[in-house]
């Protein structure tokens, strides 16, 4: 199956860290926000993807590539950023006659994909939330979707659009897609999908709702240490530091050539590889590859690469290659 990945925002909300690192990449739980992602799509075997990429979109798709080689990868480039239904619009010659899902970048989530394996209806995955004009939103009938609304400012329905998507026909997506620009249809300025879905459901295209197990927020580093600490629980730790008089607190996940001296560490404490610590009490913590942590007492923290915290630090969020010393 073809799967395109929207992946060309600029992770505003999340600098410095995305000044070097594009959003999708930045770690959670041990591994790229988009690695979360790719994983739960092989379920519904997902062998093609279409990454749509702008700012910093060559090291995305490096990346994946070199992550996936068993994938086929191509990207296409959104140079203005004018909406959802406009950038997948941009996968239009990538696509063959079959099915195609629809994945934001950054959208962690776990649910079972394999049920869309021959699925005749286009199906959204929804999740409810308190307050949805936050969101675009579906109306249903009985298992039948009847209206899709981008962020309502009446409380029409609660079934938040989780930004997974699966379209029995990608060409018929491509079609109201290319409608939607072509009458005009804006919300807030912006081309949005959920517009193109209700064209279709307008005329006729049927669409049913999957649901979701759980949905994981990265949209700043705040809600980024949540979702890290929800998926430490959940899967568990991973990797064996070189512990030195040290003492690892579950769960947490330490990449290779980890080294820990003299130090507390956990619970909820992800790690690149090559990463140093040492006279530490850490914990609540995402460390970027390379980082060098001493004489600190660290939580609610994340670092970018070859970062270096030294001193008595409480809470931060810096960039790679960065120093803070206090």
């Amino acid at each position: 199956m073809h799967c395109i990945i929207p992946a060309a925002g600029k992770g505003t909300r999340m600098r410095p860290l995305t000044w070097s690192t594009p959003k999708p990449l930045i770690p959670v739980a041990g591994r790229p926000m988009l690695a979360h992602v790719i994983d739960s799509l092989l379920e519904a075997d997902v062998d093609h993807i279409t990454l749509i990429v702008g700012y910093l979109g060559d090291i995305i798709v490096s990346w994946a590539r070199s992550a996936y080689p068993d994938i086929r990868i191509d990207f296409a480039l959104q140079e203005e950023a004018d909406g959802l239904a406009s950038a997948v619009l941009l996968a239009d010659r990538f696509l063959d006659n079959g099915p195609a899902m629809i994945v934001l970048g950054d959208t962690l989530f776990s649910a079972d994909l394999s049920v869309l394996k021959g699925e005749k209806r286009n199906m959204i995955v929804t999740s409810p939330v308190d307050d949805p004009s936050s969101f675009g939103v579906v109306v249903m009938d009985g298992n039948r979707v009847t209206e899709l609304i981008e962020k309502p400012s009446e409380p029409i329905s609660n079934l938040a659009i989780v930004g997974v998507y699966y379209f029995a026909s990608g060409r018929k997506l491509m079609k109201y897609c290319r409608e939607l620009k072509e009458k005009n249809i804006r919300t807030r300025g912006e081309y949005q999908l959920t517009d193109a879905m209700q064209l279709m459901v307008q005329n006729g295209e049927p669409f049913g709702v999957l649901d979701i197990d759980g949905w994981y927020d990265c949209g700043k580093p705040e809600t980024l240490l949540e979702t890290n600490r929800e998926l430490l629980d959940k899967n568990g730790g991973f990797g064996s530091p070189l512990l030195k008089n040290s003492v690892v607190i579950e769960p947490c996940f330490f990449g290779e050539g980890t080294v820990i001296t003299n130090s507390v560490v956990g619970p909820w404490f992800s790690g690149g590889a090559d990463v140093r610590i040492e006279d530490a009490r850490i914990t609540n913590t995402i460390a970027g590859a390379g980082s060098d942590i001493r004489r600190v007492v660290l939580t609610e923290t994340v670092t970018g690469e070859r970062s270096k915290v030294h001193g008595s630090l409480l809470r931060t969020y810096i960039g790679d290659d960065s120093v803070a010393e206090i």
